[in-house]
Parts: structure tokens; sequence; C-alpha cells
């Protein structure tokens, strides 16, 4: 896919839209309301296809914009897999203006997911992870 354009503030009369792609791809029980998946400190890269005006991938991501920038959510639609979307939308917020004093750039993933992201650069750390869950 060569003609893609990204959006980094869906406008409100393409919530309907993003919430269903959220949902087929994602996550099936996501509601739709006042707080959205993309709401954030930084808006996320949407993708869209060409000639079609689809929403063919997504990623969002929250920073402090000095130290660690946490992503979230790198989502490709079925039908756009293996054409490099996922790698572009990654590259697109570690290469971001807003992100460029950033040092730390984090994720979580699967695990059958950890050889795509080691390709792009991304290691295991070893921190230990701590939740809190009410």
């Amino acid at each position: 896919m060569t003609n893609i354009q990204w959006i980094e503030e869906l406008p409100a009369e393409r919530y309907q839209e993003f919430h269903t792609f959220y949902c087929n791809e994602w996550d099936q029980g996501a509601q739709l309301g006042r707080r959205h998946p993309y709401a954030g400190p930084l808006r996320p890269a949407v993708v869209l296809s060409d000639g079609n005006d689809r929403i063919a991938g997504f990623a969002r991501v929250l920073s402090d914009f000095t130290f660690k920038a946490m992503i979230f959510d790198v989502i490709v639609a079925e039908d756009y897999r293996g054409q490099g979307l996922g790698q572009a939308l990654v590259e697109r917020i570690l290469h971001h203006e807003k992100l460029k004093r950033v040092k730390s750039f984090e994720l979580y993933c699967p695990d059958r997911l950890v050889p795509f992201y080691e390709k792009l650069g991304f290691v295991k750390g070893t921190s230990s992870l701590l939740f809190r869950q009410p």
C-alpha cells in the first residue's frame, strides 16, 4: 500500500467508524462513550486505506515527552496485514516530532508478537512489572 493518509486527530464524525474497527480487530466488548481508546496526551497515528478511505490501522501512545512513552494498541485490519503497516505505525511513533526527546519507548505484547517488535529494535526488559487491580 503506497498511498496512505496519516491522521492524528480523528474527526468526531468518524468515531463510530473507529469504534467498529476497534471492536472488529481488537476488543469486541469496547463501549462507545465519551472517552475513546485514542484519547490521550498524544493522538495516535490512524492509517486510512488508499481509495476506500477506510481505517486500516491504529496505534496510540502515552508519554511524558521526556523520559517514557508507552505504545498501546498497535492494530492493523486483517485485510491489510502483511503489508508493513504495523511497522509503519510503530516507526511513526518512534520518530514523531513530539517524542524526539523521549529516552525510553515501552510496550506490552503477546509472546507471539515479540519477534515482530524485536525486528523494530525492542528488547525484553529486566524490570519487574507490578499490577494493582480492584
